[in-house]
């Protein structure tokens, strides 16, 4: 029972955006707003004001991050090894598929699951995995996804084209909100409180909507998301292969949902037992749907762009059963 009322508004304010949007009382523009409104403002404000008052700890936790980011190398490496063998991917192919396997919806659907179902407590590891995620995942994905360029190689070396992809990552990096409201909150903590309580009450009143709106726009995105519309091209060059997207996207959801969680499991508890609380964060990050920034990552190169739509669909809806799974175990 505790389970269920720990879950079910956090489900209930996504499924109330998806039937309003979907019934026409919000238009996709209207959720379109939202969702600016939700990344480029309340998120980043929640996320200062987080970092702004935690206790920090005196090191990094590099055992947690390891436990983390190795099975996404990992992960990542196996899946552009499998674009290439099994399903004879294109490079560029390759790199948009390792990136759905490997890229979690930390903002939408984890800030509201962890926060809500294992405490505040829960935010700093939540926030240290956030801190580098999109940074690591878009310098390896657009690395591989790029590596075939031919007419760049004819006039770039390898280092200079490996430069210019890191600096673009960078420039990208140091301009998303998200990454700015982390910074300037960790920057407030180490000096004096300055800020006077009437503009942290202030903060704080806009931080409290940006869970509730995050939910309400995942619902609402599901609503007017197209993904079989999207490319009627198949994921792999070779026409025709019966039931290949179908496979496609199910190792996708696979290797998301079940392979990538498991794996952080084994790490953080069985090879470098750390904290159960920060494990608990580490798998259910890692559990977590394949991120909406994985699909625009497909449009950016018009690469698998129905496969990945449709396994981001696929993904977000059956992590309402794998997380509500993986909180009953961790709340035990």
């Amino acid at each position: 029972m505790q389970i269920f009322t720990t879950i079910f508004p956090v489900f209930a304010i996504a499924i109330t955006g998806y039937i309003t949007t979907r019934i026409g009382i919000f238009s996709e523009n209207d959720i379109r707003g939202l969702s600016r409104f939700v990344f480029n403002l309340a998120i980043p404000v929640l996320l200062f004001n987080a970092l702004y008052s935690l206790e920090l700890p005196p090191e990094i936790n590099w055992q947690f991050l390891l436990s983390y980011y190795v099975v996404v190398l990992l992960i990542f490496g196996f899946s552009v090894g499998l674009g290439r063998f099994r399903f004879t991917l294109t490079p560029g192919q390759q790199g948009v598929f390792a990136i759905g396997a490997t890229y979690s919806n930390l903002g939408l659907v984890g800030l509201p699951i962890i926060t809500i179902g294992l405490g505040e407590e829960a935010l700093l590891p939540l926030l240290t995995i956030i801190s580098i995620h999109a940074g690591i995942l878009w310098f390896i994905g657009t690395v591989v996804t790029e590596r075939d360029d031919g007419e760049n190689a004819a006039h770039e070396s390898r280092n200079q084209r490996l430069l210019k992809t890191g600096w673009r990552s960078l420039k990208s990096l140091i301009r998303n909100p998200i990454i700015i409201g982390m910074i300037l909150g960790l920057t407030f903590n180490q000096l004096p409180q300055l800020l006077p309580q009437v503009i942290i009450n202030t903060l704080e009143l806009f931080g409290q909507t940006s869970l509730p709106c995050a939910l309400f726009v995942l619902g609402g995105s599901l609503a007017v998301f197209r993904p079989a519309a999207a490319n009627p091209v198949t994921l792999g060059p070779t026409p025709n292969h019966s039931g290949g997207e179908l496979f496609e996207t199910a190792v996708l959801v696979i290797l998301k949902l079940v392979i990538h969680p498991l794996l952080v499991w084994l790490l953080a508890s069985q090879l470098f037992h750390i904290d159960p609380l920060w494990a608990a964060v580490a798998v259910m990050a890692a559990g977590m749907p394949i991120g909406i920034n994985a699909y625009m990552f497909a449009q950016k190169y018009q690469e698998c762009l129905r496969v990945m739509g449709t396994a981001v669909l696929l993904s977000t809806l059956l992590a309402a059963a794998t997380q509500t799974v993986l909180l009953a175990i961790f709340m035990h």
